[in-house]
């Protein structure tokens, strides 16, 4: 019986508790156990940082504090994301403007457009606008220098003053604007533009502008014979004729603050054509260097015929201040009674302090400084009771008197 009921189980007629059935069920389940243990214990993978591109895009820091090497690849990202063709030709047009500031092309659209100033008139805005792109033409440095230099090689001007609107732009012309516009950027390349210029300009306020803004850049050797030979060159052509600019001024300032015995012929040449500018030149030449001429000059029948007579006689009273040669001339002037009438007055203002100059002074006064110190007082008062002492002259008497009792007024209280 015992082995039958063994027999029947492996028929599958066993109880529920079949002995083989409930190990088959504890092995699965361990089984299943053991896997689910491995699940539970492996590590949970990290979330991707969504927050990495919101990092780069929109960090909560200042920018002061992110790293260079991550703002360059923050760029580098933007720069290298796909674009549309359509979109990369809207992207280049919005993100170029028609020319950088700074560059050279810049500078040139900003001199083109000042070229397009009409003579015709000009209203207060657009003066504004000639005015602020002169500034921005500045503020080129020398990235505008070329675009100068091109302009300023065609040898052509416009003229500002005849329009009224020089005063307003703040330039007789714009070719005196653009030498401002060197003179402000400074530097090698526009020093040596300007240089450039002077060697080859023939108008007389260029000539003197540039050599004044250079004097601040360059070594004075290196300006002055430049200068005196522009401004010489200049002065030969007017007296024989050849000269159709603006004022010849400029001209006798420059021979007057840079000149010596070279330019002296010159200058005397120049009197019977341009009168005080010239005498003043050979008055105020460094050194004295012109005393002599004008000596002669003051003692020239044909000088003292033109005018009120005082052409060269003015200029010498002026000098005598400061020259003994001057000095002794002018007292003995007075003493062979060669100082016409009509010159005592201003002869005699001039020995009081009252000196003529050039008007528009390009280098400032052109005239002696005059000083009201006792000593400075004590020797006009002598001069004077020189001149008194010597002329028998009446009008000169008075005028001579009336000029004491002026700088009698100067003495210190």
């Amino acid at each position: 019986m015992k082995s039958k009921s063994i027999i029947a189980v492996d028929q599958g007629q066993s109880p529920w508790w079949n002995p083989k059935a409930v190990l088959g069920i504890v092995v699965v389940g361990v089984v299943l156990t053991w896997f689910a243990a491995k699940i539970l214990e492996s590590p949970k993978p990290a979330p991707i940082p969504s927050a990495t591109r919101t990092e780069v895009i929109a960090t909560p820091h200042p920018v002061s504090t992110v790293p260079s090497a991550r703002v360059k690849r923050e760029r580098t990202a933007f720069a290298t994301q796909t674009v549309p063709p359509v979109r990369q030709r809207e992207l280049a047009t919005s993100a170029e403007p028609e020319a950088a500031a700074g560059s050279t092309t810049y500078a040139q659209q900003l001199v083109a457009g000042l070229t397009q100033f009409s003579s015709g008139g000009l209203s207060t805005q657009k003066a504004e606008e000639l005015k602020r792109s002169f500034k921005e033409l500045a503020e080129q440095g020398s990235a505008a220098v070329p675009a100068i230099r091109e302009y300023l090689d065609r040898f052509q001007d416009l003229d500002f003053d005849p329009a009224g609107a020089g005063k307003l732009v703040g330039y007789s012309s714009l070719r005196m604007g653009l030498l401002d516009v060197l003179g402000q950027i400074g530097g090698p390349e526009a020093a040596e533009l300007s240089l450039q210029t002077l060697q080859r300009t023939g108008d007389t306020q260029e000539i003197a502008f540039l050599a004044k803004g250079l004097e601040k850049q360059l070594p004075p050797d290196q300006v002055r014979p430049i200068a005196l030979a522009a401004a010489s060159e200049v002065l030969a052509q007017a007296l024989n004729g050849k000269w159709e600019g603006r004022s010849i001024t400029p001209v006798f300032e420059v021979l007057q603050k840079y000149g010596d015995e070279s330019v002296v012929g010159l200058l005397e040449q120049s009197v019977g054509k341009w009168n005080y500018y010239a005498t003043l030149a050979l008055a105020g030449l460094p050194d004295g260097a012109g005393v002599p001429a004008l000596v002669r000059l003051a003692q020239d029948p044909a000088v003292k015929a033109s005018g009120n007579g005082d052409f060269a006689l003015r200029p010498l009273a002026q000098a005598a201040m400061q020259y003994p040669e001057a000095r002794a001339a002018l007292v003995d002037q007075a003493r062979l009674n060669q100082i016409p009438d009509r010159a005592w007055p201003t002869v005699a203002s001039s020995l009081s302090g009252s000196y003529v100059q050039y008007g528009n002074q390009i280098f400032g006064s052109t005239a002696p400084a005059v000083a009201w110190t006792e000593e400075q007082i004590s020797s006009r008062l002598s001069l004077i009771d020189q001149m008194l002492a010597a002329t028998s002259n009446a009008s000169g008497k008075q005028a001579l008197l009336d000029a004491r009792a002026v700088v009698l007024s100067r003495t210190p209280k």
